[in-house]
């Protein structure tokens, strides 16, 4: 699927195998991010904490389980957020160390 939005990503799982907390970098992607953006999230397990920080900032999300350690969050917001996410293919996503 050819990609119409602009999607801003960010891979936190060099941080977790640190043992580092990414939140900070989380936050300063989200706070950069334009309305319409679309914001991808590559972490090594679901997370469940910042989907309910994402939604009480008025966001959709769309969660999938790629491969061992590696999931791939979307989140959007707007008019149309849900139905822009279910569109969009996560696995198309799937890339070694994306955006780090």
């Amino acid at each position: 699927m050819k990609r119409d939005v602009n999607v801003v990503e960010l891979d936190v799982r060099p941080f977790l195998r640190k043992k580092l907390e990414p939140f900070k970098q989380i936050m300063d992607a989200v706070d950069g991010l334009e309305p319409d953006d679309v914001f991808v999230l590559h972490a090594l397990f679901k997370p469940t904490p910042l989907l309910g920080i994402m939604k009480a900032k008025g966001y959709a999300n769309k969660v999938e389980s790629v491969g061992d350690d590696h999931w791939i969050t979307a989140f959007a917001r707007g008019a149309g957020a849900r139905a822009k996410l279910e569109a969009m293919s996560l696995q198309s996503f799937k890339d070694e160390e994306a955006g780090s």
